[in-house]
């Protein structure tokens, strides 16, 4: 780089010497040395100043800034991310008539104004009647089903969720869907939920959910039994559109029905089964795909109870759910099947009375002995997770059920659900329970009991509130 000796070149000095002769010309007359000194002084320091700048502007003329070889970078600037363009290709249309599957759930609209639910809740096998807010317990009439029918064609199979009513502002507020258990375990293994439905299709708001690790119900499908040991529902399938397929599940408000919320999905989003077990859900408290079964992620005293006569009533934790059993599609269930509603009653076969004759009495008479119970899962069995039902009126008459005879005895149930007729002899007989419970719909018919030699019979009877 070359350099520049200012304060030595010849033009320097008469540029010095000038502004000097200035200054001295310019300095106060009369002054004393001291003034005049500090005068020069001043001066010195001003041409010293000037210098300098003039220094500082030669430099800039005559020594060209460095030029870098590398490319300056500029510095980023903040860009929005791309937003993902969707592209539906089908679009469901309305759903078929006719039934495929269907079933109806428990109508808390005729207790609400007593802020409980009438039945319908079963929390230790997973069944919820919860449309009520936790602890002041206001009703939701868009949460409340009351029933939900599933058909299909080759393309949709639709489900079609009937509530009590919209919300006072005329929206459905939750979010609206259904649980599909593939291989009838208990376990679901896809749930599809759709938030505040608009009056078209759309997939704004709905979500298609996995279960891959099949721990959904964590150690006992359906059965509440805390903690939960997996992660529940732990992939996302399909989340508005976005996904493997953009018009895998869709959803909205009836246009002729404002209490129907409609769901529309592809047969692949549950794997193009043709046979499983499907119920319906509403959820606007918990909405939380990985704490399925959420009875077991809430004990009963965390989760409360809508039922007023629970130890654990109000509801608390788990509030603002409804869900119904589960029925089937492609197969005739067997009853047996974890969280299957209870089948219709079998009608009950006419028995040709045996004739009576007169003997001598049974030194060691017989007796019919039962429990009656509120059940749990349909199965007749009387079980943990079912509760005796008691004051139930039971009727013991004469001969089968069926063919007329009188009735002999009545007795109701203790706190324990059980009765007892004793001292029978040998003979025909027909036990049943008349009326039903309040509020449950019987599932176990009249029996008839033929006791020949001395024994005690049992008699179990199950009844299921289905609304």
């Amino acid at each position: 780089m070359k350099k520049h000796y200012l304060f030595f070149s010849p033009f320097w000095c008469c540029v010095l010497i000038g502004m000097m002769m200035i200054s001295s010309c310019n300095l106060p007359t009369g002054s004393s040395v001291g003034d005049q000194s500090e005068a020069i002084t001043q001066t010195f320091a001003a041409v010293n100043t000037s210098i300098a700048q003039t220094q500082t502007a030669v430099l800039q003329i005559e020594t060209p800034a460095p030029v870098l070889e590398e490319t300056i970078t500029p510095q980023p600037t903040d860009t929005m991310e791309p937003t993902a363009t969707i592209e539906h290709k089908m679009v469901p249309g309305d759903p078929p008539g006719g039934t495929q599957s269907a079933m109806m759930d428990s109508d808390s609209s005729k207790s609400a104004g007593e802020n409980r639910a009438r039945g319908g809740e079963l929390f230790n096998i997973g069944l919820f009647e919860r449309p009520f807010t936790a602890n002041d317990m206001v009703y939701y009439p868009d949460l409340d089903i009351q029933k939900a029918v599933l058909n299909s064609t080759s393309d949709w199979v639709y489900v079609v969720i009937n509530v009590k009513g919209p919300s006072p502002e005329n929206e459905m507020r939750g979010f609206y869907g259904l649980e599909v258990d593939l291989n009838s375990d208990g376990r679901g293994d896809v749930l599809i939920q759709a938030g505040q439905p608009d009056s078209s299709w759309s997939t704004d708001r709905v979500k298609v959910w996995q279960d891959t690790n099949n721990d959904v119900g964590s150690r006992t499908p359906l059965t509440a039994d805390i903690p939960q040991l997996g992660d529940g529902y732990d992939n996302l399938l399909f989340d508005q559109g976005l996904g493997s397929d953009a018009d895998l599940a869709w959803a909205r408000r009836s246009p002729g029905d404002i209490n129907e919320v409609q769901i529309a999905f592809k047969p692949s989003a549950i794997n193009n089964d043709t046979g499983y077990l499907w119920g319906a859900w509403t959820d606007l408290g918990v909405m939380e795909p990985s704490l399925f079964d959420y009875n077991d992620h809430f004990t009963h005293a965390e989760a409360g109870s809508p039922l007023i006569d629970s130890q654990h009533y109000p509801l608390k934790a788990l509030a603002l759910v409804d869900n119904t059993c589960r029925w089937a599609v492609g197969f005739t269930p067997k009853g047996n099947e974890p969280g299957i509603c209870p089948l219709p009653a079998t009608p009950t076969p006419t028995f040709t009375p045996i004739p009576t004759f007169t003997a001598t009495p049974i030194p060691v008479p017989s007796n019919i002995t039962g429990i009656v119970f509120r059940d749990g899962n349909g199965d007749l069995a009387y079980q943990v997770g079912d509760f005796p039902l008691s004051g139930a009126t039971v009727h013991l008459y004469s001969g089968s059920c069926g063919s007329g005879g009188g009735e002999i005895a009545s007795t109701n149930t203790g706190a324990d659900g059980r009765y007892n007729f004793g001292g029978l002899s040998a003979g025909t007989y027909c036990v049943d329970v008349s009326p039903a419970p309040a509020s449950f719909t019987a599932r176990t018919p009249a029996t008839t009991v033929i006791i020949g030699v001395p024994k005690s019979h049992t008699v179990n009877f199950g009844y299921f509130y289905l609304g």
